[in-house]
């Protein structure tokens, strides 16, 4: 199960009726528990050597570097959001050119940039036909679930 996978678990599992939910593999033991009607939290059980904690000093980083979003950014166009917790990756690689830039035209579909999580590169495509008006965070940040990347204009 990958984290794309335990994303929509979570999102899915918000809109049940379901209060908790498990899973169980031979190498994954996933509980998810909502305690109100929008809190869900997710509980990894993991034997402590599997889990390395540069990712706990990542997440906590994370949650330094958030952007907000400005009634004006929402008025411009359509926002892009992270689906997963990772760091945002402009290009392919250093030598590349970046997937899109300020001005370029998207299709949905349209690979806009790559977020890597757990050194897995996940390809962050477009929701939408338009022109991207404005990239809202840096090459190499890390970024959060839900965090605003792009503006995409229809």
């Amino acid at each position: 199960m990958d984290i794309r996978e335990i994303n929509e678990l979570i999102d899915k599992i918000n809109e049940s009726k379901l209060t908790e939910f498990r899973y169980e593999t031979e190498n994954l033991n996933l509980v998810i528990k909502k305690e109100k009607a929008e809190a869900t939290q997710v509980e990894n059980t993991l034997p402590q050597k599997m889990i390395p904690q540069v990712a706990v000093n990542t997440i906590l980083a994370s949650e330094q570097n958030t952007t907000t979003v400005s009634a004006q950014d929402e008025k411009q166009g359509h926002i892009v959001k992270s689906p997963i917790v990772g760091t945002y990756y402009a290009a392919a690689n250093a030598k590349a050119e970046a997937f899109v830039k300020v001005g370029d035209k998207v299709k949905k579909g349209d690979v806009l940039c790559i977020i890597e999580a757990m050194k897995l590169m996940n390809e962050i495509e477009s929701e939408v036909t338009g022109e991207i008006v404005d990239i809202l965070v840096k090459n190499a940040q890390m970024v959060e679930y839900g965090q605003p990347l792009f503006v995409v204009k229809e």
